[in-house]
């Protein structure tokens, strides 16, 4: 398996835990009759705000979910240090193919597609290089889909797997609003499902991930094809671009 190199600027970035600040990466899926089965991963610093929106109880963000609705939160996954280590992980959930990290793994699966391979793929990610020394929590939300945690790889020691409700995350309490009104420019609103796979990215972005050119080029490349798809702030064209060479 090929492993991640991080720099020791990253590691220094990521051992500096942003206290009191949660950051987390969460799996939804649709309960409409017409996309029963349709999955969407993403980003977020509230689960229980983040699925208001999803749901339209709160008009900003998740406009791109809007026409699947209604969607139930399966699990969460948090305990990641900073922003940066949690959009790592969303970006290699929703691109296992193109990461470095987890393509390897990711060619075992018989299918990528669908709730349980979402959360087998989870999990498996979870015993992977990059993230298997992280103190991270698996948050089920109800137990009618722990069961799909059996096939599962066991997660390391250190990491554990509960089932609570979302009032009952160390979520809600201690954010400021500005790191809530930064959620969606963090986030950069990229829609994952079964259906929005590596396999349907724009060509020109795969180009982008697979091109070895110079890291100058590289980032400046990168960059612009992020803004271009997500429409992103600088601050999350750079976080993707360590998604992208790193993980």
């Amino acid at each position: 398996m090929e492993e991640a190199e991080i720099p020791e600027t990253l590691i220094a970035e990521e051992e500096e835990a942003e206290g009191g600040r949660f950051f987390a990466c969460y799996l939804l899926t649709s309960r409409s009759p017409s996309y029963k089965g349709h999955t969407y991963i993403g980003f977020t610093v509230n689960p229980r705000r983040r699925i208001r929106q999803h749901n339209g109880e709160i008009a900003q963000g998740a406009w791109r979910t809007k026409r699947k609705r209604p969607w139930e939160m399966v699990l969460c996954i948090y305990g990641f240090p900073t922003n940066v280590s949690a959009l790592q992980f969303e970006w290699a959930w929703q691109h296992p193919t193109v990461s470095k990290a987890v393509r390897q793994a990711a060619a075992s699966f018989k299918s990528l597609r669908g709730l349980v391979s979402k959360i087998k793929l989870a999990y498996t990610m979870l015993t992977l290089p990059p993230w298997q020394s992280l103190n991270i929590t698996v948050n089920f939300f109800s137990t009618q889909y722990t069961k799909h945690s059996a096939g599962c790889p066991r997660l390391p020691e250190q990491m554990k797997v509960k089932v609570c409700s979302m009032d009952e995350l160390p979520s809600c309490t201690k954010l400021s609003d500005e790191l809530l009104e930064n959620e969606d420019e963090w986030r950069h609103e990229g829609e994952c499902d079964e259906y929005m796979n590596s396999s349907t990215l724009p060509k020109e972005t795969l180009l982008d991930f697979r091109t070895h050119n110079s890291a100058d080029d590289q980032q400046s490349d990168s960059g612009n094809r992020m803004n271009e798809v997500y429409g992103c702030s600088k601050e999350v064209e750079n976080a993707i671009f360590k998604c992208h060479h790193l993980i």
